[in-house]
């Protein structure tokens, strides 16, 4: 679980440096290897990548008041790097909650959204996948989210119409072969 413990670590550095483009490039790399093995972790990590470089971006999540909360995350950044070196879920999920409950005490202060950062990561990484080819039942379990919400986003953005790597049926069934076969 090397690769996994490997992005937490850059995600870790880009988050302390504010490098929104490095997160999103991560994101960008997360996000290909959830597609090819799709797991609840790897999917998370994903999620997180992406929320995390929208913090970044936001000049009133980076102020000095907000810097005991920026702290706060990096320090639940690190716990998820240190229990991600055993790759045993029911250390990771929590840890991942922990980072969740962190970002929350950061949104409390400025309130402007009416979903969290963290919900509308988990809708944007679900569209993308159902976009991207993966069934609608497999990015709602993923995600804990319903099927109708996951298709109320995806609708109401553009992604289906930006995708430049479409997937034939015959690709799709190759990649679902390989999935169940190894």
């Amino acid at each position: 679980m090397k690769p996994l413990n490997r992005f937490v670590g850059l995600m870790i550095s880009a988050f302390h440096n504010r490098n929104q483009r490095r997160l999103r490039k991560l994101n960008d790399r997360i996000m290909r290897d959830a597609a090819l093995e799709p797991n609840e972790i790897i999917f998370t990590m994903a999620v997180f990548s992406y929320v995390l470089s929208k913090i970044v971006s936001k000049p009133r999540f980076l102020t000095p008041e907000n810097q005991i909360n920026l702290t706060n995350i990096e320090n639940a950044l690190q716990n998820l790097a240190n229990v991600m070196t055993h790759y045993n879920k029911e250390e990771i999920m929590p840890a991942f909650s922990r980072l969740e409950k962190s970002i929350a005490v950061l949104e409390k202060e400025d309130p402007r959204f009416v979903i969290t950062l963290v919900r509308k990561g988990k809708l944007k990484m679900a569209a993308t996948f159902y976009a991207q080819g993966m069934s609608l039942g497999m990015a709602s379990e993923m995600t804990s989210l319903d099927k109708q919400e996951i298709l109320d986003y995806a609708g109401q953005t553009m992604m289906f119409d930006r995708l430049k790597d479409v997937r034939t049926i015959k690709e799709r069934l190759k990649i679902a072969r390989n999935f169940f076969i190894g």
